[in-house]
């Protein structure tokens, strides 16, 4: 159905998710999302995903990270709620032996996740996932993997929180360090469809080859050719969708699909991800309360095209939000104008939705 729409055709559609502001919701109704991820060497990642979603209108918007990058965290605004509950093996409170702690620094991720460690498997479910779960019930849709980093308790933890979210049911978007898991464990996954992940072209690779997917960075492949691609992962996952970045975005799942070739930046700043997945997510829960008819609204699209179009619209949205980004700032254009344009690509394309709360809706 949606394949063989024009862009403005795709757009119109997606403004069917546009989630109202009625006066009788009350605070969260609009998205409670959480971003997963952080450490001491990668703050600005979570920040931008779970900034981006409350700038696209989610009402609340919560980090969970690594203890030591919790500060920096909160210091960059005060409209998050960051949550220092994720550990690291460097984290000093540890008190890891020495000697134990030279063995798990020996052991390869594949080894670190195959284990049944006393200790890394102790210190998730007595210090780690009591704070997490309490969360995770209370949020909408989870996004995991923003600077997110490879320590091997962090990656560890991460399998024991994605286990968490499909128990509890909840839509989970993996980005980014989440992807170098899932190409290590794609089972983690697999079958969920709930599940969204977002590669760009390295990680997609990588995704590939697990599955003996021969891809080379350095060829160019025809768009069916990376339509076809991309819909064999996303069965050899058990239909998970898929937002394959590049410069055109594939959208897909074994079912649809759809390309985003609307124009954007020139310029690639690092961030510019975690923006697209923070839109994501707001959109994505929009489009499930659409599915839900939470504002009375009609449901006229299935549950896959609500969910590509809302990662097409996400993705227009921030490639509208670079572009304006770019024709002010040019080549010293960072995430953070990005953001600051936010807003007015999302009432160039949706219109704001206070203006439909009289309309017929």
């Amino acid at each position: 159905m949606l394949r063989n729409k024009s862009h403005k055709e795709l757009i119109k559609l997606s403004q069917n998710l546009i989630q109202p502001l009625l006066p009788q919701f009350h605070k969260g109704q609009a998205g409670k999302v959480c971003v997963i991820g952080g450490n001491e060497d990668y703050t600005g990642a979570p920040f931008f995903s779970s900034h981006s979603a409350a700038l696209v209108g989610a009402d609340l918007s919560h980090v969970i990270c690594e203890k030591q990058a919790a500060p920096v965290i909160k210091s960059y605004t005060p409209d998050l709620m960051v949550h220092p509950y994720l550990l690291d093996l460097e984290n000093p409170s540890l008190k890891i032996d020495d000697d134990e702690l030279h063995r798990l620094k020996n052991l390869s991720i594949e080894e670190i996740l195959e284990s049944n460690s006393g200790v890394l498997t102790k210190i998730i479910d007595d210090l780690i996932l009591p704070k997490v779960q309490t969360l995770l019930s209370k949020s909408d849709i989870v996004v995991v993997g923003p600077g997110f980093g490879r320590d091997p308790l962090m990656l560890k933890t991460l399998v024991r929180i994605i286990e968490e979210i499909k128990v509890l049911n909840k839509p989970l978007i993996l980005d980014a360090d989440s992807l170098y898991l899932l190409s290590i464990q794609p089972q983690i996954i697999t079958n969920y469809a709930k599940a969204i992940i977002t590669p760009n072209v390295v990680e997609f690779q990588r995704i590939a080859k697990k599955f003996n997917i021969d891809i080379d960075l350095s060829k160019k492949y025809s768009q069916d050719t990376l339509i076809d691609q991309t819909q064999q992962i996303s069965d050899k996952l058990g239909n998970v969708l898929i937002i394959r970045k590049g410069e055109n975005d594939i959208i897909a799942n074994t079912k649809a699909v759809v390309v985003n070739s609307h124009p954007g930046s020139n310029k690639r700043v690092g961030g510019q991800g975690d923006t697209l997945t923070g839109a994501i997510a707001t959109l994505v829960n929009w489009s499930n309360n659409y599915l839900d008819s939470v504002w009375g609204n009609k449901v006229e699209l299935d549950a896959d095209d609500a969910h590509i179009l809302a990662c097409y619209a996400a993705g227009t949205l921030v490639r509208v939000a670079s572009d304006k980004a770019f024709k002010k700032y040019g080549r010293s254009m960072q995430t953070s104008n990005i953001h600051e344009f936010l807003h007015e690509a999302f009432r160039d394309l949706f219109d704001d939705s206070i203006f439909r709360l009289n309309s017929n809706i």
